[in-house]
């Protein structure tokens, strides 16, 4: 940036220019600091920065009136932190922008000054874009890659131990428990990772979608294979041949998985596909044969329910597979039945498609992001209008002391505004004392420039943010004084603008939403289980009632924003700097119970549509409907506690194990009096384990959901 901006000073002498070369290398290398190979890289600073021109013009023919700026700034502020959701280049482009945006719309101009401006800003994109690409650039990406590889890897390494049950083969319970704490802990490192990866994939790109996407599935299954449940890989499995392949395939395709997101091939889905069909038929006659010969109902529905878990294991997989192949710019064999959510469509179709079920999902009145993106808009739309009002020389600073103090609650926005008002005064007093002691001297200005602007890149982020201010201040200081020499004077325009726009902050912060995270997750959790349980309803429904329709995706569509939303939620929770009433693990199981749900109803409809269904006529079908609406009651009495709803079933009836296996029972029984009714016992044994699966999570849910309703009445200023 001093090279670039003594070219701009010294050379071209235009103050307009000099301004927008200096705070312009400020927005794409220390705002921006864009991430990933050096053509994408690069491409990235191509694009904020023509998007910055366009918003820096815009910005000037709207600065004559402090209306018309507010107007813009209202609408600018929204859109860019909204596509903040969209994750990678996105997010990380957020702040540039809007400081280009400020920079123009905040200081009146004529038309006249928009060439000066936008080439001080297209010389700043360029200067950028080399020392981007060409100084010390760090690959984020390609290191996600490789820690999600390791992660894929651990995983087949603890699912093949998990299955493994020949003695031959067997290992002791010591390498299974180091095998489990290797994979959790890999997965682990990927997930940290990729939550401080400041470009990190999250947006409508097709293989950015595909790597959040695998990183759940990873989640999922080392929680099943990990997690005591009713879904053991480890259980007394029937003796079959199919099953030890099915369990060889999917152990091969994490494997593949990982290859492919190290540049190998991707894995062969068909193979895993027809391998799970393969032994959902063995099984089906494994247990019509044990009837046949006279073993008992209990036994056989005990082996049924054994082998469940590598079916789902297996479903899984497949969906890692097709993520893994996906992100590693592969293409997905249409025959291959991928679960719901996977990013195949390719091109702009599915681009488009991605963008709109994403902005669909945000634009609702309990989205965390709209609720940011409101606050944000309508924040720094009055810093301009009180900034232009007040005829502030420097109005850009209120606001950008605005954007520095704002938070996503009322408390840590007034902990901030506290911090930039310090921070700003020992700024001011260290710059002030330097310009009182050496002057205005250029020369000595233009020596210490590099220096202040090397701590202020460097100190807001590895010291902190006071010191960051500090910092910046300093900057300012230097930088003012070489364009304009005033002295020490223009530090007390700087401290009053400081203060106007925290002070903004701070009134934006309490109007809008000053709870924050902590009340937009527990609304966002209860329209979740709200969703989760009209969801269930439909799945069990195609299960369990004779001649129901295909299942309709509107149900799993609204299932799947809403997941999106409480995600979101979740992740702004988290990344909140103040005291959390309310622990990480918690918060993030109860999302994770939503995701869960979602899982279960995914695997429910492929058994439907391949004809496993009830006749729905006889006491056992009576009894398993009674189960899933006490299973769906469940999940909405969860929804009503966290919407502060009176249930009028607070103590409704809850999911009985003893009913459910009798059920079961029932029909395998059935089943050992009929062959025909073969399909329907089986479809009876799955929705009973999902059914007591679920239950069970659901009650398992009761005490984190008390916490949540009881961090959400504690008061905004605690």
């Amino acid at each position: 940036m001093p090279p670039a901006f003594a070219f701009a000073q010294v050379v071209i002498r235009n103050a307009q220019v000099a301004t927008f070369v200096a705070f312009g290398c400020i927005a794409l290398l220390v705002m921006a600091d864009f991430a990933g190979p050096r053509r994408p890289r690069a491409l990235a600073y191509a694009v904020t920065t023509g998007i910055g021109a366009v918003l820096i013009a815009l910005g000037t023919l709207a600065s004559f009136s402090p209306w018309l700026a507010a107007l813009l700034m209202l609408l600018v502020g929204f859109v860019v932190s909204f596509a903040g959701v969209f994750g990678g280049y996105a997010a990380a482009a957020q702040t540039a922008l809007l400081l280009a945006f400020v920079l123009a719309v905040s200081i009146p101009a004529p038309p006249a000054a928009i060439a000066p401006r936008l080439a001080g800003w297209l010389f700043a994109g360029v200067v950028s874009t080399l020392a981007g690409v060409l100084l010390w650039p760090h690959f984020e990406q390609l290191t996600l890659r490789r820690q999600a590889a390791s992660a894929c890897g651990a995983v087949a390494l603890l699912i093949q131990a998990q299955r493994n049950r020949a003695e031959a083969r067997a290992e002791s319970p010591e390498a299974t428990q180091a095998r489990q704490a290797a994979a959790v802990a890999a997965v682990a490192t990927v997930r940290q990772a990729f939550a401080t990866t400041p470009t990190r994939p999250a947006g409508p790109a097709r293989h950015d979608r595909a790597f959040v996407e695998l990183l759940s599935e990873l989640d999922r299954i080392t929680e099943l294979a990990v997690r005591p449940s009713r879904f053991q890989l480890t259980a007394q499995h029937p003796c079959l041949l199919a099953g030890d392949r099915l369990a060889t395939t999917v152990v091969q395709t994490v494997a593949a998985s990982r290859d492919a997101l190290t540049g190998g091939p991707a894995p062969d889905l068909l193979a895993l596909q027809a391998a799970r069909r393969t032994h959902r038929e063995a099984l089906d006659r494994w247990a019509a044969a044990a009837l046949r010969t006279g073993s008992s109902p209990e036994d056989v529905l005990d082996g049924l329910e054994a082998d469940a878990a590598l079916q789902v294991v297996a479903y899984l997989a497949l969906a890692l597979g097709s993520d893994a192949a996906i992100a590693a710019g592969a293409r997905v064999d249409p025959a291959v039945r991928v679960p719901a959510g996977i990013p195949v469509r390719a091109g702009v179709a599915g681009v488009t498609l991605r963008l709109g079920q994403t902005i669909r999902a945000q634009l609702a009145p309990t989205s965390s992001v709209l609720h940011t993106s409101l606050r944000v808009a309508v924040a720094l739309s009055l810093a301009v209008l009180i900034g232009q009002l007040l005829q502030q020389e420097h109005a850009f600073w209120v606001v950008l002391g605005t954007l520095s103090a704002l938070r996503s609650n009322a408390l840590a926005t007034g902990r901030t505004t506290v911090q930039a008002i310090a921070g700003t005064l020992v700024g001011f007093a260290i710059g002030a004392a330097m310009l009182v002691t050496v002057g205005t001297t250029p020369t000595v200005l233009w020596a210490v420039l590099p220096v202040a602007v090397f701590f202020a890149a460097y100190a807001g982020s590895a010291i902190g943010f006071v010191a960051g201010q500090v910092a910046f201040t300093i900057l300012v200081l230097v930088l003012f004084n070489l364009i304009a020499p005033v002295g020490w004077q223009l530090g007390v325009a700087r401290v009053e603008d400081v203060a106007v726009g925290a002070a903004i902050s701070v009134v934006v912060g309490l109007l809008l939403w000053p709870r924050g995270a902590r009340g937009e997750l527990r609304t966002a959790l209860a329209a979740l289980y709200r969703a989760v349980a009209v969801l269930l309803a439909e799945a069990f429904g195609r299960i369990l009632e004779p001649g129901a329709a295909k299942g309709s995706s509107q149900a799993r569509d609204r299932a799947a924003a809403a997941s999106e939303r409480a995600g979101e939620a979740l992740d702004q929770y988290l990344s909140e700097r103040a005291t959390k009433p309310l622990d990480a693990e918690t918060a993030g199981s109860l999302y994770a119970a939503g995701a869960d749900a979602i899982l279960a109803a995914d695997l429910l409809d492929p058994l439907a549509d391949s004809g496993y269904r009830t006749q729905g006529s006889s006491d056992a079908d009576t009894a398993l409907h009674g189960q899933v609406s006490a299973l769906v009651s469940a999940f909405t009495r969860l929804a009503d506690r966290l919407d502060a709803r009176a249930s009028a079933d607070a103590d409704g009836e809850r999911v009985s194990t003893a009913v459910l296996r009798a059920a079961a029972l029932a029909y395998v029984h059935r089943w050992q009096e009929d062959p025909a009714e073969g399909r329907a016992a089986v479809a009876v044994v799955a929705a009973s384990q999902w059914i007591q699966e679920l239950g069970t999570l659901a009650a398992s849910l009761e005490q984190p959901v008390g916490e949540v309703v009881e961090a959400a009445r504690v008061p905004w200023w605690r």
